[in-house]
């Protein structure tokens, strides 16, 4: 095959790839991305895309090692640290995540709203929370459509300071962008929780177990609103 023919082959699947990855088909999207790295050893990009399938499909060792490899042949592609970044800060290793997000961030700034986000991440991880605000905030701005996951991270880190008037706003919007979201619903219930309406709290729990029936916090959450409004109605 000349390099023309493997350059034109390449290309057709990486498009194959992508539309299998849109799609959701996503062990169709690996085995493409396999076949090109077969055929493209030292292509950083098709490894790091295959990562962060297999990452999301849960097996994060063998996706920490298609990012490992990525940096290892290709040191200046920000995207590799991305993903590595995110391994890490699912592990807890924050510090670890925060220093791949920052690298990322330097070697790609044309993508620097999602690089922002993942330090938003790392920062929150820390319980540096101001600091996270801020990451939080130039992703948002970077990106003209904001993602409900970033306006929810922010809204945590905004309960975690007490800003619960803020917190709401964040909460509120991420669910009107996904409105079956248990995990914002739980969060919000959390906030409504700490300001005692607990009638609101116990409202957003159940929706919150209703769309995810597994979520222990929203069992946790709800038991602390049934026993707050109980107490109230004593008084």
């Amino acid at each position: 095959m000349s390099p023309t023919d493997l350059e034109n082959l390449i290309q057709q699947l990486w498009e194959q790839a992508s539309k299998s990855r849109l799609n959701g088909q996503w062990p169709q999207a690996i085995k493409l991305y396999t076949r090109i790295i077969k055929l493209a050893p030292r292509f950083a990009p098709a490894y790091v895309q295959r990562g962060l399938l297999i990452n999301e499909m849960g097996n994060h060792e063998k996706a920490l090692a298609d990012f490992e490899f990525a940096i290892k042949i290709d040191p200046k592609y920000g995207f590799a640290y991305y993903g590595r970044g995110w391994i890490r800060d699912r592990r807890g290793d924050y510090d670890g995540a925060l220093q791949d997000a920052k690298k990322g961030l330097l070697l790609d700034r044309e993508n620097a709203g999602m690089y922002y986000r993942r330090i938003g991440s790392a920062y929150k991880g820390l319980k540096r929370y101001d600091e996270a605000i801020d990451a939080y905030n130039e992703a948002i701005k970077l990106n003209s459509d904001t993602d409900e996951g970033t306006l929810y991270n922010r809204g945590l880190c905004y309960t975690e300071m007490k800003e619960y008037s803020l917190a709401l706003t964040d909460l509120n919007r991420s669910l009107e962008l996904d409105p079956d979201w248990a995990w914002a619903f739980a969060a919000r219930g959390n906030v409504f929780l700490k300001l005692e309406q607990y009638e609101q709290a116990i409202v957003d729990c159940m929706d919150a177990i209703k769309y995810h029936p597994t979520y222990l916090n929203s069992y946790i959450t709800l038991g602390l609103a049934y026993l707050g409004l109980m107490k109230k109605k004593r008084r």
